[in-house]
């Protein structure tokens, strides 16, 4: 039966060796240590639901889940990824009960659906700041509707224009990007949990109760696509690099702007120099414009990794979804600075 290995036999047995460091995800893993908690909690609350383990079983393994999220990620025990960690101090809390955590399991939906879980989150807080930036720029248009300036081609003047019109057509980009991100996130939002390690289980388990107890719109049908599809990643991050090279187009825009006395970036978004005082930078912006290429290497790193990969898990994924957490933190950040520049600027 899959996921009914005996998890003491199995950490003794590959606890040591000269590749353990190398092997182990443990350094970048704390960024789903909440998520890994969530997605125990409800794999514990399915199996006691379908009898697949008892109430007392379950009990012990959720007061011992709430004792780990207690004393946080640094307290785990060294041990080849958080997923593993969590796992041996639940046994080492309840004893061989708590290996039943495992029960029905494979560390490869395990991980998945933890992946999913905390990027749903990261793609929503991306969204939100680049909504808060489509506001910014639509309230410049509407202070500015009659402001005329140049319009540029080859950074030529061309044609009048407005200031509103300008900034118009940056929101208008930006409201697609927000389309693309809540497409990555729809298909983020699905529970791959019940897949195992790619064939499913014996076990009499409810994919769709575990999927709705962690707030998953649905599941991923296919087990073999559910464990090693990593397509909402490249999906995820493909839209990032999207809102980075729109916002790179703006950063040069107010960069540019400055320079020629257009727009005076706030003193909270720029900077002097150490030996040129009278100098006021807007380098807020040079950094948002630099994001674009931090976000395209991500998407293309990634991509690199996930091409040419057989249809099973495949431990390159390790290595693939730091990109993931490379580009959303990184434009969510810079999308950030850009609306404070834009809602700012004088």
């Amino acid at each position: 039966m899959t996921g009914g290995g005996d998890p003491v036999v199995r950490r003794d047995r590959f606890s040591g060796g000269p590749a353990r460091s190398f092997l182990s995800s443990m350094d970048g893993d704390g960024r789903i240590f909440e998520a890994d908690l969530a997605v125990d909690r409800a794999h514990v609350v399915m199996l006691a639901e379908q009898d697949v383990i008892g109430d007392e079983a379950a009990a012990a393994i959720l007061g011992a889940l709430a004792d780990v999220e207690a004393a946080g990620f640094d307290a785990l025990p060294p041990s080849e990824d958080v997923h593993e960690a969590i796992e041996t101090a639940v046994v080492e809390a309840v004893g061989r009960d708590g290996g039943k955590l495992h029960t029905a399991r494979s560390r490869n939906d395990e991980v998945a659906a933890c992946i999913r879980y905390r990027l749903r989150a990261d793609l929503l807080d991306a969204i939100e700041v680049v909504v808060a930036l489509r506001s910014a720029l639509a309230d410049v248009a509407a202070a500015e509707a009659e402001t005329v300036m140049p319009g540029f081609t080859h950074l030529q003047p061309a044609q009048p224009t407005t200031v509103a019109h300008w900034a118009l057509s940056y929101a208008g980009t930006l409201a697609r990007d927000t389309g693309r991100l809540c497409d990555a996130y729809g298909r983020t939002n699905e529970s791959p949990l019940g897949a195992a390690a790619f064939a499913g289980t014996t076990f009499g388990v409810d994919r769709e109760r575990t999927a709705a107890l962690l707030g998953f719109d649905g599941v991923v049908a296919n087990a073999a696509d559910a464990a090693a599809s990593r397509d909402f990643l490249l999906e995820a991050v493909s839209a990032l690099a999207s809102v980075a090279v729109t916002c790179s187009g703006l950063a040069a825009d107010v960069v540019f702007f400055a320079n020629r006395g257009f727009v005076e970036v706030s003193d909270d978004y720029a900077s002097t120099s150490s030996i040129m005082p009278q100098k006021k930078n807007p380098d807020t912006m040079e950094l948002v414009r630099a994001t674009a290429g931090d976000a395209v290497g991500a998407q293309q790193a990634l991509a690199t990794t996930l091409q040419g990969l057989p249809r099973a898990y495949n431990r390159d994924l390790q290595r693939a979804t730091g990109h993931a957490w490379t580009a959303v933190d990184g434009v969510t950040s810079a999308v950030e600075v850009a609306a404070g520049v834009v809602a700012t600027a004088g």
